[in-house]
This record gives structure tokens, sequence and C-alpha cells, in this order.
């Protein structure tokens, strides 16, 4: 004997109009918080000294979100008598959660080789200390780097280095120039 397929009540099948703006609802709200709880922690973690580009919150949240919308989709399906529904969010949580996995990973890559490239290209140098240094002396450290002197507006001719921008230790592009301001002797 062949078994009868089963059919399936189409009003169990779905949710009312109230039910389905109160899964979108609580969704929105898991995902703004979700980005909430991200901005938090960088803000946390950039106090201990890390520095990364605004645009890391968004890549992060953006995964972040689109895991936690997922997981929510596929808790929400068990109020639906739909099998095929609930399998077909199950498979897409799973493949997007190595997709967002993924691209977290490689856009973080991919921006760290763009930073890699433009050094290799362009080039940077770390800056000396110039400080209390005499106007000759000042150009002649400069002179052994491809930075240039250039001398603050206002600043006199000659006597020793009181500031100079940018400051020492930090790096530059190649060819960039130090800016020097002196204190008259």
């Amino acid at each position: 004997m062949w078994a009868q397929p089963s059919t399936v009540n189409p009003a169990a099948a779905t949710l009312s109009w109230g039910q389905t703006l109160l899964v979108a609802g609580i969704t929105a709200v898991a995902v703004l918080a979700s980005g909430l709880i991200v901005l938090w922690a960088r803000s946390t973690m950039s106090g201990k000294g890390r520095k990364e580009p605004a645009a890391s919150f968004v890549r992060s949240w953006i995964a972040v979100g689109l895991v936690v919308g997922l997981v929510l989709f596929c808790a929400f399906t068990f109020a639906v008598d739909d099998t095929a529904l609930r399998s077909t969010l199950i498979g897409a949580l799973t493949a997007s959660v190595g997709a967002a996995v993924a691209f977290y990973f490689s856009t973080k890559s991919s921006e760290q080789a763009r930073q890699d490239l433009l050094n290799a290209t362009v080039g940077t140098e770390t800056v000396p200390n110039l400080d209390h240094k005499s106007h000759d002396d000042a150009k002649t450290a400069l002179g052994m780097t491809s930075l240039k002197f250039e001398l603050a507006p206002g600043s006199p001719t000659t006597g020793t280095v009181s500031s100079q921008q940018p400051p020492a230790g930090t790096v530059a592009l190649k060819g960039s120039s130090v800016v020097v301001t002196l204190t008259g002797t």
C-alpha cells in the first residue's frame, strides 16, 4: 500500500499579521542590540591601545547581525508547521555563518594587504627626533632620510628645535615634510 502524503493545514503554516510584526520587531531589536554590544566591545578594546578603523565596527556588526537574525528566524520557524521552511532556514543559517566568517576575515586581510601595498609603493619612514637640535643639525638629520625639512611660518631661521610636526617616532610617508619650529638664540 502507498502512504497518502500528509496535508498541511494552510492556516497553521503561516503566522498572523500581528505575529509577523512581532517577529520582525524582535529581530530588529536583536540586530540593533548586537550592534550596540559590538560598539561597546570595540570601545573597551580601543581603550587598551588597539586602533582599528571604523569600518571594522560595521564589518563586525554586519557579521553578528546576520547570524543573530538568522538564528532568530530559525527559532521562529518552530511556530510554523512547515518542515520544508525550517530545513531551508537551518541550511541558510549554516551557509550564512560560514559566509559571515569568510566576509569578516577576508576584508580584514584585504585592508592589511592594501596597507602593505601602499607602504611598498609609496613607502613610509620613521620621523627622527629633532628636539633641541640646531637648525643645521636638524637639516642634516632629515637629510639622511627621504623626509623634507620645512621651517614653520613665523619661526626664526636660527636657533634650536622646540617642536616638530609630525612628532618624533611616528611614521610618515616618504618625501613628506617635517615642519620644525625653532627658538632663537
